[in-house]
């Protein structure tokens, strides 16, 4: 059997299992580790790729330089969903097998999703901070019974999502640049609707859209002027579908009632970042996924997919 060799670069692989050790043995497979949080980028890998069949990676920076150097590989398994940060297209011209794992985060991310709206929509952070204060106010919030709820991406994620929605006696509304996925909606009972529309209808919008070069700032000014006043926003996507300039504007404008961000366009968010002034905010560390029942299907699924690539 020929012996391949490996990099593996995403963290949360790291220290390497004695199962996953044992398991690249019985597969005749060597590998490196690099501990890089959140990921390597393009002048990293331009120095290394050349030694390896195959890639376990995060948000590696996989450019289109980078797979011309990788003159062995033959697979890249990405840990998790996105594949933003990898040339897809020009990979797979040179025959590159690409793998990710589409179904690993559903049920994390969904209750993520909620937890921030809940939170939001309560002010529950408010209230704990009053507590802590010694100060008894009370905080009136808004229920989400009968409450419009915009989802804009209808992948496994933001299906997820509508259906918990529902559970909580939502109206669901739905936006996807995919319009094959309109009769879909409609069987589940939920409304399908243009961007504008569900921009003008939303109590509550949640964003679950990949990223890729028509949701790159989805919101952006012209999007930010026609939204329902006191618009709860939530994005559990990718930073850079929200043009964080114009959402700065119309928080400061208290057109908008409260923002969970999980993600940001640039990561991690610098320690003096104007969003730390805004008290109608929660924010996160790009940490939607995390958690452990979650990491551990992906760091499964994700070397199962590379030794099965391998072998093809």
């Amino acid at each position: 059997m020929q012996k391949n060799k490996i990099l593996i670069s995403w963290h949360y692989l790291m220290p390497l299992s004695q199962k996953y050790k044992n398991l690249f043995k019985k597969e005749n497979i060597d590998y490196d580790t690099i501990s890089v949080n959140p990921s390597l980028k393009e002048n990293q890998l331009l120095k290394i790729v050349h030694k390896y069949d195959g890639i376990i990676c995060g948000d590696d920076e996989i450019t289109k330089k980078v797979i011309d150097k990788a003159k062995k590989l033959k697979v890249i398994s990405k840990w998790g969903t996105g594949l933003d940060s990898i040339d897809v297209n020009y990979a797979k011209k040179k025959n590159i097998l690409i793998c990710n794992s589409p179904k690993a985060f559903v049920e994390s991310v969904t209750v993520y999703a909620f937890g921030l709206l809940i939170n939001l929509s309560r002010g529950l952070f408010k209230i704990h901070s009053l507590v802590m204060k010694n100060k008894w106010e009370k905080y009136s919030g808004v229920e989400l019974l009968n409450k419009n709820l915009g989802i804009i991406g209808f992948g496994n994620i933001g299906e997820n999502i509508a259906k918990v929605g529902t559970a909580f006696g939502m109206n669901i509304l739905i936006n996807d640049s995919n319009k094959k996925l309109k009769s879909k909606v409609l069987r589940y009972g939920y409304s399908f609707i243009s961007k504008v529309k569900i921009l003008n209808k939303s109590d509550f919008l949640i964003l679950a859209t990949d990223l890729n070069k028509s949701s790159f700032h989805l919101l952006d000014f012209k999007d930010f002027e026609i939204i329902k006043k006191n618009l709860i926003l939530i994005n559990i996507s990718r930073g850079p579908v929200i043009n964080e300039k114009a959402l700065i504007k119309y928080i400061e404008n208290k057109k908008i009632g409260g923002i969970g961000l999980d993600v940001f366009e640039n990561e991690p968010l610098k320690r003096n970042h104007i969003f730390k002034k805004f008290n109608n905010a929660i924010f996160g560390s790009h940490n939607a996924f995390n958690t452990k029942e979650a990491v551990n299907r992906t760091n499964d699924d994700c070397v199962l997919n590379l030794i099965k690539a391998l072998k093809n």
